[in-house]
């Protein structure tokens, strides 16, 4: 059994950087808001501090179903009761996470439907809701199980009826708990001819969700080049008075038009904003269309039929300031656009919809205050970064404060009726980026290479400071999602980085190359003309946000490798290399190669720049000893476990590094089969493989770091950092004795999500960095001793 060795952990912070999908805030309690995320989990905000509180350090890789949250509520009657429903995409049932003290911990319970934070519909809701006057009353609108309810607290389920229906985008109740509205796709009534159209997709019940009729709504019409039309309603507010719902309709480059959703899928053909009024009886007896329009500033209701005002961008968010206990402000709404083209959009109205004012747009209404530098303008093509702008809420007990959410973090204003509101990034603690890649160079200015998804890449010299820099052009405009990145240990000031192009265009795919440790970056030129299946994977590259493949870099800079991707795979058969610093390149030339679809990932040696190393699919394991220009395949042991080593971004379950300061030297994390290392001895091309993990230990990821306090990294033996299982428990390792023994570094509290990569910190003995998917990067230390200063 390993000893446990107390460790700190603190983000590299970006922050931000992620999607966050909607809020909760408390109506009847001040102070109690909440934020989920697509893919990293929920977050409590704490107003003293300013700061987000995470609430999946507890996660590990062993289940990773509180990081995709789908839905959140609370229990008003209970004020510390937090509810989440979540899920991973391959589980046949969701996760009831209920707390009964704001998150710190959980018990867990089953959803009988498939949950997962990160599918169509995501940005929609609220899909989770309970009775006000039975807080043990569940309703939960899911993705792709129908509208389902619980009469005792998740312990079991039934589904609702609403016209067969099974993509719901939200539920409401009324105060009374008689009547429900839900949301759904429109898929189960559509009619599917040469122009696909939607069914009816508002539905009420006046008898607590026995029976569903549809609600009124705009006649659904054909939208121009939408793949599926008619609109879909995407959230909900009532603000005491009336029921306000947003609709939005697919658009032409929609990413995700067969699920029905048209919330998060990139292309909007347009919306509406609909207000429902309320007869005596309590029952819906009627609509207003009070859309507002981008055309105007200030704008009237025109309240015109959907198919004479088409508009091309959809309503998404909607917010009051009504609270049952503190309406301060009555008649107060805002609402926001989604996907418009020429950017999102905010719109106050204090009339309750009768009146709108544009409130944010771009950078020429309202004003923008940005804390974070990769959000600023000119890392952003001298345009505001808000998009995706899904859901807004304000606060029921400052109205003035209003908060919304992007693709890339939360911005709040505290001025909302001024006449200029300003508006700031408030993203402290929220750390939810994917990070795919982390390296820690042995000199330099730069402390740590951290390689992440939408956001390219950051090269730290202060690990407590966001990044002035990131992996950009001249201009400042950014790469976006970098796979791998490579220098030479010798002379790190050289990288060389895979990165995506931006969506925008104003950066394209491909190899970049910087001279001065990720200050600057030049793009090499495309190596077009060197076979038909080259040049048709270097096209698609160079389209916005394709992965462009993996690099390695020589240990004297002047090879380099790439294999370029296909997806997600290396394809074998698209590998190409330079010997002049990338001037120019050549196909590489494999020999010994087998398999249908083989693929090749490539790494380079850290001492001598004629070795270079490749990994393909069923371990085949190949070897050049001229810098990358060729590879012929070295055989591994018969009993070495066979694993696809030709995939990146997240779908690569494993982890290579070849050892700095020495040749012909390289470690395989193998997930459940271990660690392995591998040392090639070039004079005899004799290889020896060892594995230094006992049977049944796992390890998936690894990195090397600092030996002892005061040792040099390239001359001495590396301390070992692992994520991984040993002796059948799960955490985070150390071992000084190259894997006989382990120390653990974390507690159950320290698990940090899903796990991409590590790396030892080869200046500062006891660090180590985690690049997660699920929480950010973060680098540990171990816990000052007790009585030390």
């Amino acid at each position: 059994m390993s000893d446990l060795i107390p460790y700190t952990y603190h983000h590299l912070p970006i922050p931000g950087g992620g999607y966050v999908t909607g809020f909760l805030f408390s109506k009847r309690h001040a102070g109690i808001l909440y934020a989920r995320t697509d893919i990293g989990g929920t977050y409590r905000y704490d107003p003293a501090s300013g700061r987000w509180q995470d609430l999946i350090s507890h996660v590990s890789m062993q289940d990773l179903s509180e990081t995709y949250p789908a839905a959140i509520a609370l229990d008003e009657t209970r004020p510390d009761r937090l509810l989440i429903v979540c899920g991973t995409p391959h589980s046949p049932h969701g996760t009831l996470c209920i707390s009964e003290d704001r998150g710190d911990t959980f018990l867990y319970k089953s959803v009988p439907t498939p949950v997962h934070g990160n599918w169509p519909g995501r940005g929609t809701g609220s899909r989770l809701l309970t009775d006000e006057n039975d807080g043990n009353i569940l309703y939960y609108a899911s993705q792709k199980g129908g509208l389902l309810r619980s009469k005792d607290l998740g312990d079991t389920w039934e589904t609702l009826d609403v016209n067969g229906e099974r993509e719901m985008t939200f539920v409401w109740l009324s105060p009374d708990g008689n009547t429900v509205v839900t949301g759904t796709a429109g898929l189960a009534g559509g009619r599917f001819t040469n122009a696909p159209m939607r069914g009816h997709s508002l539905y009420v019940s006046y008898d607590k969700g026995r029976h569903f009729s549809p609600m009124p709504m705009p006649r659904p019409e054909p939208f121009p080049d939408s793949p599926l039309s008619g609109l879909v309603g995407l959230r909900c507010e009532y603000d005491g008075v009336y029921l306000y719902i947003s609709c939005s309709v697919t658009g032409k480059h929609a990413q995700n038009a067969a699920s029905g959703y048209s919330c998060d899928c990139g292309s909007v053909a347009g919306g509406r904003l609909l207000r429902y009024s309320f007869g005596a009886d309590g029952r819906i007896d009627g609509y207003q269309d009070i859309t507002p329009y981008a055309g105007n500033v200030l704008t009237e209701n025109l309240s015109l039929p959907v198919e004479q005002n088409l508009l091309d961008y959809g309503l998404s968010g909607i917010t009051s300031s009504y609270s049952p206990v503190s309406c301060q402000k009555p008649g107060l709404v805002a609402c926001s656009t989604i996907c418009r083209a020429g950017g999102d959009m905010i719109f106050l109205s204090s009339d309750r919809g009768e009146t709108w004012e544009c409130k944010l747009h771009d950078l020429s209404v309202g004003k923008m205050e940005f804390h974070t530098p990769y959000m600023r303008p000119c890392c952003n093509g001298g345009h505001n970064l808000i998009h995706w702008l899904s859901d807004i809420k304000c606060n029921p007990f400052c109205p003035d404060e209003l908060w919304f959410n992007t693709g890339t973090g939360i911005f709040v204003t505290r001025n909302l009726t001024a006449p200029v509101a300003v508006f700031s990034d408030c993203c402290e603690g929220l750390e939810e980026t994917v990070h795919l890649n982390i390296y820690s160079p042995p000199a330099g200015e730069v402390k740590v290479i951290d390689i992440l998804g939408d956001l390219g890449g950051f090269a730290f010299t202060d690990l407590n400071s966001p990044c002035g820099n990131s992996f950009a052009d001249a201009d400042g405009n950014r790469y976006i999602t970098c796979i791998n990145a490579d220098f030479s240990d010798a002379h790190p000031e050289t990288v060389i980085v895979t990165p995506r192009g931006n969506w925008s265009g104003l950066t394209k795919g491909g190899l970049i190359l910087s001279h001065d440790q990720c200050r600057t970056f030049e793009r090499l030129s495309m190596p077009y003309g060197l076979s038909p299946r080259i040049d048709r994977l270097l096209a698609r590259i160079e389209r916005p946000n394709v992965n462009p493949g993996w690099a390695a870099l020589s240990a004297d800079c002047s090879h380099i490798v790439w294999s370029l991707a296909e997806r997600q795979r290396l394809p074998a058969d698209a590998v190409v290399s330079s010997d002049n610093g990338g001037l120019t390149f050549t196909q590489t030339r494999i020999s010994g190669i087998e398999g249908a679809c083989p693929t090749f990932k490539v790494y380079s040696d850290r001492v001598d720049p004629s070795l270079m190393y490749g990994f393909g699919n069923n371990s085949q394991f190949f070897i050049s000893s001229n810098g990358g220009m060729s590879f012929h395949r070295h055989p591994l042991p018969a009993d070495f476990p066979s694993v696809d080593f030709g995939l990146i971004d997240c779908a690569n379950k494993i982890e290579i590094r070849a050892e700095s300061g020495r040749e012909g030297v390289l470690y395989l994390a193998l997930n459940r089969f271990g660690l392995y290392r591998l040392q090639y001895h070039k004079n005899d091309a004799s290889l020896e493989v060892t594995k230094l993990t006992r049977e049944g230990d796992a390890v998936f990821r690894f990195g090397m770091g600092l030996l002892r306090e005061g040792g040099s990294y390239l001359n001495e033996d590396k301390a070992f950092y692992i994520c991984g299982s040993i002796d059948g428990r799960y955490g985070f390792y150390r071992s000084l004795d190259q894997g006989r023994s382990w120390q653990r570094l974390n507690t159950e509290k320290q698990m940090f999500g899903d796990i991409n990569s590590i790396d030892g910190d080869c200046r500062v003995f006891g660090r180590f960095y985690i690049a997660t998917g699920s929480l950010g990067a973060l680098y540990g230390d171990m816990a000052p001793r007790h009585g030390s200063r």
